[in-house]
């Protein structure tokens, strides 16, 4: 097995596809509320309360659910970019580009956990309550980091 050459053909970018792309699956975990908790997007399913009513927890998990969307995405970019033969001048900024998104993904999280964040309600925009810190969501984010740290190494690299 020779070296592997060419654009986005780095190890390292496989692996940080596949652990950026793991929250996404990983959050099914938390949709019956286990022992894991219910991750990120855990108040998203199994509410029946109408949506002008829902309280901050539920449009924190859509905000999550979203996220953890757009990182499924670029995970599937990152292993599909290789045959796709994308130019060499936007491995870097692919790169960038994903390590903007872990960024966003924790100061978000960061956030929602410690001082809450403005939610739509019946009155208008309310300031929400924090949301409980589980180790479901604690898993969901440190993948999200241990990809963008291996995405952080590979800019390094360009």
């Amino acid at each position: 097995m020779g070296k592997e050459s060419g654009t986005f053909s780095a190890a390292e970018s496989r692996w940080a596809a596949a652990l950026l792309m793991a929250p996404f699956f990983l959050q099914l975990l938390g949709m019956g509320n286990t022992f894991l908790g219910g991750g990120l997007c855990g108040e998203l399913f199994g509410n029946d309360t109408p949506l002008g009513l829902q309280g901050a927890g539920f449009w924190y998990a859509v905000m999550f659910m979203m996220l953890l969307g757009f990182q499924l995405m670029y995970g599937g970019f990152l292993l599909l970019a290789r045959l796709l033969e994308m130019p060499a001048s936007m491995e870097a900024g692919s790169y960038r580009a994903g390590v903007w998104l872990v960024g966003l993904v924790t100061l978000l999280f960061i956030l929602t956990r410690t001082t809450g964040l403005p939610y739509p309600s019946a009155q208008g925009l309310a300031l929400g309550d924090t949301a409980p810190v589980d180790l479901l969501s604690l898993i969901l984010v440190g993948c999200s980091w241990m990809g963008g740290f291996l995405l952080w190494r590979l800019i390094r690299k360009a």
